[in-house]
């Protein structure tokens, strides 16, 4: 569970990649294409490295483990890939009207980035899916992640 909250973290941090990209165009759909760009440059880049260091916090402790409120990450990551995947699908229809819109050089390349940006947005979804599942299951459990007075304890 480490490695999707790994993942997950670096879906997050890819966001920030869309400040890179500036549009080529006038207009907001020159700047959606821009922004999706972006995210994907910035999850290409975060994803690789959080995983990385997913690992290397999942290995094995002598203390107790360290449990995460899997709720609002689930929940955020989820929002942000549903808004993903609406934005990529409204580029993508406006690269594909005749004629080709202004300012876009290669439109087959532009819908493939598109497309590619929905599917990161499909994996964010999942992946939140998949937090929210393990919350819910971590939560119902005998001692699930209420709180206990031996945790309080030095």
């Amino acid at each position: 569970m480490t490695l999707i909250r790994a993942v997950a973290i670096g879906f997050l941090a890819g966001g920030a990649g869309a400040l890179i990209f500036d549009p080529r165009g006038e207009g907001l759909d020159h700047l959606r294409l821009a922004l999706l760009m972006g995210l994907l440059v910035g999850q290409l880049l975060t994803v690789p490295v959080s995983l990385l260091g997913g690992a290397v916090w999942a290995r094995p402790r002598k203390e107790g483990a360290i449990r995460l409120y899997d709720f609002s990450l689930g929940s955020l990551l989820m929002a942000l890939g549903v808004l993903v995947v609406t934005q990529s699908q409204a580029a993508v229809t406006w690269l594909s009207t005749e004629p080709t819109p202004g300012g876009v050089g290669d439109p087959d390349g532009e819908i493939s980035i598109a497309g590619l940006a929905g599917l990161s947005g499909y994996l964010m979804v999942f992946v939140g899916l998949a937090l929210l599942a393990n919350g819910v299951w971590t939560s119902t459990r005998k001692d699930g992640l209420r709180p206990t007075a031996e945790a309080f304890q030095d």
